[in-house]
């Protein structure tokens, strides 16, 4: 024993948990499986360090000239659209008012005229007889008969000029209508033909 002791190499430990494994794929060849929750031993931060903010960097970043416009660019953008808000706000106060305006209005004059709705125009279908046939028109009882004429001579195709209109062997006046002469549906108007 007199011997001197025998001084081996340092092995690095190796965790159990580090120890790649290895299984079997599908075709029998072999995978190696690491386990990736396991400690690291410490290892050198491959990332370079994080800049330190200092005064130069902040004074250079002051300085440049594009990041100075490109504020400014944002500081004119949102003013004008501060502005075009006020302006939509106005614009529409005041469409607000005149709507509003308006619908007082309205409903005064509403209030003011007699509910009464106004009556539904009568109508009446009256025939127009020549020599050889019957014509049948729909007309309101209010109209003149200067319209009614005008579509008969049209349908017809003659000269109005020339046509005499009576009823009841009455000559009809183109200014009269139907209510002033009591007339009814299915009443018979005769046309003649004025001689030379």
């Amino acid at each position: 024993m007199d011997e001197s002791p025998v001084f081996f190499d340092k092995k690095r430990k190796i965790a159990d948990a580090d120890v790649e494994e290895k299984e079997k794929d599908v075709n029998g060849k072999d995978i190696e499986v690491i386990d990736c929750d396991s400690k690291v031993d410490e290892e050198e931060d491959w990332l370079p360090p994080a800049p330190k903010n200092s005064r130069n960097t902040e004074k250079i970043l002051d300085e440049d000239s594009t990041i100075k416009a490109l504020r400014l660019k944002k500081e004119e953008l949102a003013s004008l659209a501060n502005s075009a808000e006020e302006v939509l706000r106005a614009v529409e106060e005041s469409v607000r008012k005149d709507l509003s305006a308006s619908l007082l209005a309205s409903l005064e004059n509403a209030a003011e005229k007699p509910q009464n709705p106004l009556p539904e125009r009568a109508k009446v279908v009256i025939s127009i007889q020549n020599k050889d046939e019957l014509k049948q028109f729909r007309v309101y009882t209010d109209d003149k008969f200067e319209r009614l004429f005008k579509m008969y001579a049209d349908k017809a195709k003659l000269d109005i000029k020339q046509l005499v209109f009576c009823f009841d062997g009455d000559k009809i006046s183109p200014a009269e209508t139907p209510g002033s002469l009591g007339m009814e549906d299915d009443d018979i108007i005769e046309v003649h033909m004025k001689s030379n």
